[in-house]
């Protein structure tokens, strides 16, 4: 087996060739599309889930999808907090609209669009870098309120959407990333063009606590949007993302060696795919077998603890990493603030809470609920217990 034909695509939003498990999302979103596609409601997505579990995987394939289907999109964006949150979503509704330009149809309604792209772009404080060979629809999405010109901002690009008859949709990566305000702007828009029934839809992915702090930015928003958690997949679908890439290209892999495989890979995405690419690499011939895997193992580990974990410990700070490494010492998550605190050495949990907040914002842990902590990442406390001792 050669390298070069190596199936497996271990990596930050990579699409495997068999995207196993996700049936149902798929489908959730169809009926999405066709829905608003026929003027009906549907509540746009939000999908949360750790990381390493494909959610950006997942948001490309359905920017395939919608554009099969006719809509204009964005294509899969990561978005980041204020200032840059405007120049981000015109960067964005400036691609969509070229997207929609591309059909030919209402094109006086989306260069009216592009001219409130600007405007909304220019509101932006600090100088624009957004740069479009249109004059600014001044009056519109431009009155410096985040709530009122991101609303005005959708609402003109869903009007040229039906225009053109099709649908909008925005793909939004990373979502935890956008403060309390940036969200708030945006449940608010997206309530407006709901109210307004124009085709637009935002499908959007983020770390576990986004659906907490949309929550926490408008109290509606549990009712506004859809959410769906991904995480490991069952195992049946685990041994179709592993077998599957090797069985198209006429390689089998054991019965034996395969259970073993996504069991420990716990039925990640990503570890599957390292696993795959690895056992692909040694194997000198089909079948690959439990022989293979035991060869490859070290291998494995030791790139996921360089490229998966190793890379996100080291974003820490020192005393940060201690903190990590003192809740990794409890065993199993969701841990309790105050053991994390007593097991760092802390006489008090409000001496470590700057840790705590930091490694929140760096997006290795998050609060599943009010006094607790688990890490973003999966098997990271595993992976801690194994190279790091205990404070």
């Amino acid at each position: 087996m050669n390298k070069r034909d190596n199936p497996y695509t271990p990596g930050a939003g990579r699409k495997p060739r068999t995207l196993a498990g996700r049936d149902g999302d798929i489908e959730g979103f169809q009926s999405l599309v066709e829905r608003l596609g026929a003027g009906s409601y549907e509540r746009s997505i939000v999908y949360t889930g750790l990381r390493g579990v494909g959610k950006t995987v997942l948001l490309m394939e359905l920017d395939v999808l919608a554009s099969e289907a006719g809509w204009a999109t964005t294509d899969v964006q990561e978005v980041g907090s204020q200032p840059a949150f405007r120049t981000t979503f015109a960067r964005m509704a400036a691609r969509l609209l070229a997207n929609m330009a591309r059909r030919h149809r209402a094109r006086d309604r989306v260069a009216r669009a592009l001219s409130v792209v600007k405007a909304f772009s220019l509101a932006a404080p600090g100088p624009a870098e957004l740069r479009l060979e249109v004059e600014p629809a001044r009056g519109t999405a431009d009155s410096g309120d985040l709530e009122q010109d991101l609303a005005e901002l959708l609402e003109e690009i869903g009007e040229a959407a039906r225009a053109n008859r099709m649908g909008a949709l925005w793909l939004v990566d990373e979502m935890q990333n956008l403060d309390t305000s940036s969200l708030a702007a945006l449940c608010i828009a997206f309530q407006a063009v709901s109210r307004a029934g124009l085709p637009v839809a935002m499908v959007a992915a983020g770390l576990p606590e986004l659906r907490v702090r949309l929550w926490a930015a408008k109290p509606y928003a549990d009712r506004l949007f859809s959410y769906a958690e991904l995480g490991r997949l069952p195992d049946a679908a685990a041994r179709a993302a592993l077998v599957g890439p090797a069985s198209a290209a006429g390689v089998e892999i054991s019965e034996d060696c395969a259970r073993q495989v996504v069991a420990e890979a716990a039925g990640y995405p990503y570890f599957l795919q390292e696993y795959g690419m690895e056992l692909w690499n040694y194997a000198e011939a089909s079948p690959i077998t439990l022989e293979d895997l035991d060869a490859v193992r070290d291998i494995v580990r030791d790139s996921l603890a360089h490229s998966f974990f190793g890379t996100r410990f080291e974003m820490a700070t020192e005393a940060e990493q201690r903190y990590l490494t003192a809740m990794a010492s409890l065993g199993q998550g969701p841990y309790a603030v105050a053991a994390i605190a007593q097991a760092f050495g802390a006489s008090d949990q409000r001496r470590v809470s700057a840790h705590r907040e930091s490694l929140i914002q760096k997006g290795l842990v998050w609060s599943p609920r009010r006094g607790q902590l688990d890490f973003t990442v999966p098997l990271f406390a595993e992976f801690l217990r194994g190279q790091r001792p205990a404070p």
